[in-house]
């Protein structure tokens, strides 16, 4: 248990123990290592692991042909077929704007 308190807002171990909250930004550093223990022990793991929204069937299909329109532009681009990857990245970008299906970028 951190014996000192917060140095920005002054809350010490004992109250956050008592209340359960934070009093600043600060106080995540400062009580760092009990807060991990506390979450810990309240949710099984300190990390969040959010939901991911299901996708619809269309926002599946649209996935499903990023994928495979990013695959074929990484060949174009590899054969040096700068035409037919151009035509590519237009046909990802509408499907990016229109399906409101983004994949992350490949480097």
């Amino acid at each position: 248990m951190t014996k000192t308190g917060c140095p920005q807002c002054g809350l010490t171990a004992e109250e956050f123990h008592k209340t359960g909250r934070l009093g600043c930004s600060e106080c995540y550093r400062t009580f760092g290592a009990e807060l991990a223990i506390v979450l810990r022990r309240l949710h099984g793991r300190n990390r969040h692991v959010g939901k991911v929204p299901a996708l619809n069937p269309d926002q599946v299909a649209a996935r499903n042909e990023l994928l495979t329109l990013r695959r074929e532009l990484k060949q174009a681009v590899e054969r040096e077929q700068f035409q037919k990857a151009a035509q590519l990245r237009d046909r990802i970008n509408e499907i990016e704007r229109t399906a409101e299906v983004h994949l992350p970028r490949e480097r």
